[in-house]
């Protein structure tokens, strides 16, 4: 009987569960309805906006929202959201920052339910926008006045105990997190700053050691793309031994690499600063220099990479003065290249350095100038060859080449056909003192020709003002030269003295001395000849003096000269002439005109004639032949290619007695 009634006991059907149920399901509600009065979004919100109260008297706060979060995504989380967050403040000093979150996430630690500690260790945002509408100079007047403020008040001398130490930290937030961060400047909104997975780190209190960290495209190309420009941003700041900053900035800037770490201690101002520089393209450091107008924006530097090692000790308060020391500095590309061991910057504004020794291998003279904007378009020049040697930089309007030139062109063209004189080789040095430059020229090796002698330019900047002066001893063109510039003759070894001067692209002064030793022109055969240039009234004059000339019968000018002579007067199928002279006047070859041009066939005939030829080649002159007493003039019509003679018997003149 009693072994029946104590097995009922255990009977299931007999166990108290509805009331277990039923009392659970109160307590449940009970708490429920507590936390959700507690919890609500105006309470939270209320409780937020007496927290923001206590930031900063300076800084005005206001969000959206705010609301209790019960997961993250598919996990549980209990955490604080807040929407829509400003802080904003009109603090000259701080210039002007407006800092925008879209949502602030607030984990709640149950760690620190449990030990008493504080209930939020982190903070989360997804983006964030930091926009700096003021200027450094407004903070200067308002410096000034706080360091008056501050020389007149006396700090109370505190200590905390280790016991006041540990509460001072209790409730200390230890970590935020920002997956992308923005700087904004109004100084130049064209310039932001973005920062990726930025995140902020207390890893000790007492001392203090924080550690911020961040990855960036602050000197992306934005035509390329994001994955040419990685960057890795990594600070530390430490209360002990003394209070300092680390940091490391490092990435990939296109092809290139860089790293730069500084130290900064904070008690003596003082910043340590240490680069380095692998292939990175020129390109995109001018465009950065640029921007700080600390480059001329005429240089373009496409096709051309950097290399160097830099390093820096200042106080940040007179930064701007402080001395830069550059390293195996190397400029490499399509330019050709430059190194140097050695650059020493003695200040940075005003940009002042110590003399700059560049060894120069194989620049390209072309690209230097398309570097520097500058576009050659002189139609005597082919290819301009490169540069091999050494430059001393000692300001930007003091500079000094020496070394050879190698692959000089020059263009000789005639009736459609062009040659090209190759310089292999020319010494010399380029000096720019100020605003001009000076060329000094001291061996030329033409390419299967010969120049003895030395010639001198000087320029300003633009070449717009140029004065030329050549001294050549001797001087012979390749053969292939030769032959086109005479339709298959030669010409002889020639000597130049010359004086030019070239005022904004035109001819102002020109006078000198020609002499050629002998010259085969389309078979006729000139002796020695000897032109004396000068520029008169906006014109070449030319006064010409050729000690003989032989036409051939093939030759072209055959046909010409048998119109003005006589049969008799060839021999051996050549027509001799000898002390031909005139003068030339010319201001472009387009129109020419010769005057008082005189020869001798013989011993009794004489050859004079006058002329010119018009921009479209018409022919106008007269040209007189004297045999004996008897004389012929004959009229000269028609074109350069086909002139035409009309004949006119003159009376013979009476001879004095």
């Amino acid at each position: 009987m009693d072994r029946r009634r104590n097995s009922d006991k255990n009977l299931v059907t007999e166990q108290p569960g509805m009331r277990v149920l039923v009392i659970g399901l109160a307590v449940s509600f009970f708490l429920g309805y507590i936390a959700k009065s507690m919890l609500s979004p105006a309470r939270v919100a209320a409780r937020i906006e007496k927290a923001a109260s206590h930031i900063h008297k300076d800084v005005k706060v206001t969000f959206d929202s705010a609301q209790v979060s019960l997961s993250n995504g598919i996990l549980p989380r209990f955490s604080v959201v807040i929407t829509k967050v400003q802080l904003e403040s009109t603090e000259a000093c701080w210039m002007s920052p407006l800092l925008e979150i879209d949502e602030l996430r607030l984990p709640i630690s149950f760690w620190g339910v449990l030990t008493g500690t504080s209930l939020i260790k982190k903070v989360e945002t997804d983006n964030v926008v930091l926009t700096l509408r003021g200027n450094l100079k407004d903070c200067e007047k308002k410096t000034e006045v706080a360091k008056q403020e501050v020389a007149t008040t006396t700090s109370p001398l505190v200590s905390l105990s280790p016991n006041e130490q540990a509460q001072k930290y209790k409730n200390a937030v230890s970590e935020l997190t920002i997956q992308n961060f923005k700087i904004l400047l109004n100084e130049y909104p064209q310039y932001p700053s973005e920062f990726l997975d930025f995140a902020i780190k207390v890893k000790s209190f007492e001392p203090k050691v924080i550690e911020v960290t961040a990855k960036t495209h602050l000197l992306r190309d934005e035509q390329y793309g994001d994955y040419l420009s990685h960057a890795n941003l990594f600070i530390e700041y430490k209360e002990s031994p003394e209070p300092q900053v680390q940091a490391h900035f490092f990435g990939n800037w296109r092809e290139g690499h860089y790293s730069m770490i500084g130290n900064y201690t904070i008690a003596d101002h003082l910043l340590n600063v240490e680069t380095d520089l692998k292939h990175i393209p020129l390109s995109q450091v001018l465009s950065l220099m640029q921007t700080y107008n600390l480059a001329s924006k005429e240089l373009n530097g496409k096709q051309v990479w950097i290399s160097a090692n830099g390093r820096m000790t200042a106080d940040v308060r007179k930064i701007k003065e402080a001395p830069v020391e550059v390293k195996n500095f190397r400029v490499e590309g399509d330019l050709g290249e430059m190194s140097s061991e050695q650059i020493t910057f003695t200040s940075l504004e005003p940009l002042r350095y110590k003399p700059i020794g560049i060894d120069v291998k194989r620049m390209h003279v072309g690209r230097l100038l398309n570097f520097l904007n500058r576009q050659q378009s002189h139609k005597i020049l082919g290819d301009l060859g490169s540069f091999s040697g050494r430059a001393e930089i000692r300001s930007e309007k003091s500079i000094r080449l020496t070394g050879e030139h190698t692959g000089l062109e020059f263009i000789f063209s005639n009736k459609g056909q062009r040659e090209l004189q190759v310089i292999d080789r020319m010494l010399g040095d380029i000096n720019l003192e100020g605003d001009y430059w000076t060329f000094q020229v001291k061996r030329v090796e033409p390419r299967g020709g010969n120049f003895l002698g030395a010639v001198t330019l000087k320029a300003d900047r633009d070449f717009k003002e140029v004065d030329l002066k050549a001294h050549i001893d001797e001087m012979t063109l390749a053969p292939q030269v030769q032959k086109l510039m005479t339709n298959g003759g030669e010409i002889g070894i020639a000597s130049l003295n010359a004086d030019a001067k070239i005022s904004d692209g035109n001819l102002a002064y020109l006078k000198g001395l020609l002499r050629i030793e002998k010259m085969s022109v389309e078979g006729m055969d000139f002796g020695k000849t000897r032109g004396e240039f000068d520029f008169l009234h906006n014109q070449i004059t030319l006064a010409t003096k050729i000690q003989s000339l032989s036409v051939h019968l093939e030759s072209p000018g055959a046909d010409l000269f048998q119109q003005i002579t006589q049969p008799e007067w060839w021999n051996d199928q050549k027509l001799e002439m000898q002390e031909l002279s005139g003068q030339f006047q010319f201001k472009d070859l387009k129109r020419l005109q010769w005057k008082n041009f005189q020869a001798k066939l013989g011993k009794d005939r004489h050859l004079s004639v006058d002329g010119s030829w018009d921009e479209q080649g018409q022919l106008k002159g007269a040209l007189q032949v004297r045999d004996g007493k008897l004389a012929k003039k004959f009229l000269l019509e028609g074109t350069r290619e086909e002139p035409v003679f009309t004949s006119e018997t003159l009376p013979a003149k009476r001879m004095r007695k």
